[in-house]
């Protein structure tokens, strides 16, 4: 019989070995025993549920065959090695072994990472972003339908399982289901999530070629839904794309969330601030293509914020970096202003300047930061046409901590004679390592 061993299979040999002198020889050898045996069982499982003829339908009961006389050896397993093995699984092969034995009919229900996307629960390659194909939008909303219909289905089960640890809803869904996606979202939230991550796109759900996309409103995502005052918040991440944003100004609601990135979201600048304040403890914000975004504040000094990521927000005009705590600031758009109220602690930063006006960002970069950002150690700066156009000022301002400096040119001129590195080699006194991309 051929045996399927696995890299954390291994790893966790080696970490057993590791610890031999310690815990004892027989503890290290049942240790890795176990995780072989539970990795034996679960790809077991997983091939024959792969060899099925026709395959399993996600969300349908089927009746197990049953044999005069045949012990149920699924049946006897405790319910701790049942839940590893199903943890093991795709939730898709997990909802399938129901069919394996009576008593496995709820098993899969102990799954704790629950992703929905066209993939696991319509089960058509024509889904798959690999095919070009074409829906009109009679089609595309039959699909959605039949979506939500067995979403609500799997939810309904798994509501008598176990804890949640993540959910991923990645479907083309709008306003019309916000009833369905607000009830998925609290009762994983109710189960103790740490993850929650929402894609409402088009493109996650179909490749489209040449057809018109039909006008629909947006699922409006409100932090309410993580508000419950008889349940204690275990969110960490959360990941919201293609919808609108409602914050309710609660301070403190979401204590436990440490990084949030927002794609394509409809939020105000006094709506983020409000979400602010309700997530203390946030260290990692990324703001993706938020068109609603003008004037951002990071200056209470009560944000945690340690990696601030603002890329492609068109109608930002300027940005207040404040929270002591920021180590990281990564930008790519236009030119906006910037204001580094009190950053003592913001030492990498990474610029990508975009629009008519990006020439003037790499001279606002290669001087006035200088002040403006005393302890910067690296700085990451990537320049669209060239180094040579840039209007530099006459008296050179030390960039005195920077250690590593990263250019990203292109194209370069063959007139370019490279007179904008005695500049930079004069600015950049303690300079340790010069990276050119071109």
């Amino acid at each position: 019989m051929v045996r399927i061993r696995s890299r954390d299979g291994l790893q966790d040999i080696r970490n057993s070995l590791a610890f031999a002198p310690v815990l004892g020889f027989k503890f290290c050898i049942l240790f890795f025993f176990n995780s072989f045996l539970l990795f034996d069982v679960a790809c077991f499982i997983s091939c024959k549920l792969t060899a099925r003829p026709g395959g399993v339908n996600m969300g349908l009961h089927q009746k197990s065959t049953r044999t005069t006389g045949t012990k149920d050896c699924l049946g006897v397993l405790p319910d701790g090695i049942l839940s590893k093995i199903i943890s093991r699984l795709t939730l898709k092969e997990a909802v399938r072994t129901s069919i394996l034995s009576k008593s496995w009919r709820a098993i899969w229900t102990s799954h704790p990472c629950l992703l929905f996307d066209s993939a696991n629960i319509l089960g058509n390659k024509i889904h798959s972003k690999s095919m070009s194909c074409c829906f009109g939008e009679p089609d595309r909303q039959l699909q959605r339908l039949h979506f939500v219909e067995k979403v609500d289905h799997l939810m309904h089960q798994r509501r008598r399982g176990l804890r949640i640890d993540s959910l991923a809803i990645h479907f083309h869904l709008g306003k019309e289901f916000a009833s369905h996606i607000s009830e998925w979202i609290e009762c994983a939230f109710a189960k103790g999530a740490e993850i929650i991550d929402l894609d409402l796109s088009e493109s996650c759900s179909f490749k489209v070629d040449n057809v018109p996309l039909a006008e629909f409103e947006r699922y409006t995502f409100s932090c309410s839904l993580l508000a419950s005052p008889n349940v204690r918040c275990a969110l960490k991440h959360l990941r919201l794309t293609c919808c609108n944003f409602d914050s309710v100004p609660t301070p403190g609601s979401l204590a436990s969330l440490t990084t949030a990135e927002l794609r394509d979201v409809n939020i105000s600048d006094q709506q983020l601030e409000n979400f602010l304040l309700t997530c203390l403890r946030l260290e990692n914000l990324s703001l993706l293509a938020c068109t609603n975004l003008v004037k951002l504040k990071f200056s209470c000094p009560k944000f945690r914020l340690k990696i601030l990521s603002i890329q492609n927000c068109p109608r930002l005009d300027s940005i207040e970096l404040g929270p002591e705590s920021l180590t990281t600031f990564e930008y790519t758009g236009e030119l906006a202003t910037f204001s580094f109220k009190y950053a003592p602690r913001l030492t990498d930063m990474y610029l990508s300047f975009t629009g008519h006006n990006r020439q003037d960002g790499v001279s606002s970069a290669l001087s006035r930061f200088a002040c403006d950002i005393p302890h910067l150690r690296t700085l990451n700066l990537v320049s669209v046409l060239g180094m040579k156009t840039p209007e530099l000022p006459d008296k050179v301002l030390n960039f005195t901590n920077v250690q590593e400096l990263i250019l990203t040119v292109f194209p370069f001129h063959d007139e370019d004679k490279f007179d904008w590195i005695i500049y930079v080699l004069k600015t950049f006194t303690s300079l340790r390592s010069l990276q050119l991309n071109t």
